[in-house]
């Protein structure tokens, strides 16, 4: 009997040794080298309008990869930037190609991705854009997003993966600005009205990615993100002014902040308001040019089912012969999982 039990020890040793030695031996499956173009590898550009100087493919590559490079319409490759940069490219791998308009001919364009990995694989995508500057964005402008079948067809996707869901268009991966752009660059005095559901949302903290915020905001007077050498660029200005809602750590002292990244900043820390979690919020943004020099902006932010507020909740006036006159319009998510609902957007003519 003992020599049984020796027996069966040493079979299970020598099963063992054998399992591991097969294991060592049997060639890795290599993983397959993708790129992702989120929106499709069919994209119009110019319908309804054009939002910003810019138009932006978007997507991922995966594994990892030693060399990135894209290229229009048979021309020169240019390097691109893949994986998180505190900023726009928010996972592994993602990136935001920008083109300007002024690269793009009329009618037909062919975008070549490639991608080359450390083991010498490369892969290419072909993205076919569509693209006119023959139509100016109507003003009047609304969207219902329970009608809407693809993103695209109604607003310009500037940063970030969106998804439709009932009733709005939610961050499918919160991050430093998420954007969607709309409008024409002609827009002058307008009011965007939208409302917002938080879902959740990252801790303000210094540094990138929140530089110390965490908010829903509307941006108006938009013109595309400045040329700063960066690719994908990332100065967001000079624009009218970004009108943040903030939010706090406990959401009890969330408030709004107007800004535009050089010459205007109001903040006013004694209008605090007290925000829940999967709540539906409405809110509102209005510019107007009271005189060559002088802007205003106004917003206001109110719980759905109660009475709009006949006052704004802040007031900016931004005095300066630099102000941005005109451009589109922008939904943001800053670090924030949101629903932002349907929208409209109205001319403003005076007060």
């Amino acid at each position: 009997m003992k020599n049984s039990f020796l027996i069966k020890i040493v079979g299970w040793v020598v099963l063992s040794l054998l399992v591991t030695l097969l294991v060592q031996q049997k060639p890795l499956v290599a993983s397959v080298l993708k790129i992702h173009v989120w929106y499709g590898t069919n994209q119009s550009f110019g319908q309804p309008g054009l939002a910003q100087r810019w138009v932006n493919v978007l997507g991922n590559v995966q594994p990892d990869t030693i060399i990135q490079t894209y290229s229009l319409n048979g021309g020169s490759p240019h390097v691109l930037s893949t994986g998180e940069d505190g900023r726009r490219l928010a996972l592994d791998g993602d990136f935001n190609i920008d083109i300007h308009e002024d690269s793009l001919r009329e009618g037909s364009n062919v975008l070549r991705i490639t991608a080359v990995d450390s083991a010498g694989r490369q892969v290419d995508e072909t993205v076919n854009i569509q693209f006119t500057r023959a139509n100016q964005w109507s003003l009047p402008y609304a969207v219902n997003w329970d009608t809407v079948e693809n993103i695209s067809d109604v607003v310009q996707i500037v940063d970030g993966k969106w998804k439709l869901v009932e009733g709005g268009v939610r961050t499918k991966e919160p991050y430093y600005d998420r954007v969607l752009a709309f409008g024409d660059t002609s827009w002058h005095n307008y009011e965007v009205s939208t409302s917002v559901i938080f879902h959740n949302f990252t801790l303000p903290r210094p540094g990138p990615p929140t530089f110390n915020v965490s908010h829903a905001a509307i941006a108006t007077r938009w013109p595309g993100h400045d040329f700063d050498g960066k690719q994908p660029h990332a100065k967001w200005f000079p624009l009218g002014a970004t009108a943040e809602f903030r939010l706090t750590d406990n959401l009890d002292s969330c408030r709004w902040r107007v800004f535009d990244g050089e010459h205007l900043y109001v903040e006013d820390a004694n209008k605090i308001r007290s925000i829940e979690l999967e709540e539906k919020y409405h809110m509102k943004h209005r510019v107007l040019t009271i005189h060559d020099s002088l802007t205003r902006y106004q917003v206001k932010l109110w719980q759905d089912g109660t009475k709009e507020p006949d006052n704004w909740d802040l007031v900016a006036e931004e005095f300066t012969p630099d102000n941005i006159s005109s451009g589109s319009a922008l939904l943001l998510a800053h670090n924030t999982d949101v629903t932002f609902g349907s929208f409209s957007v109205i001319a403003i003519d005076d007060e």
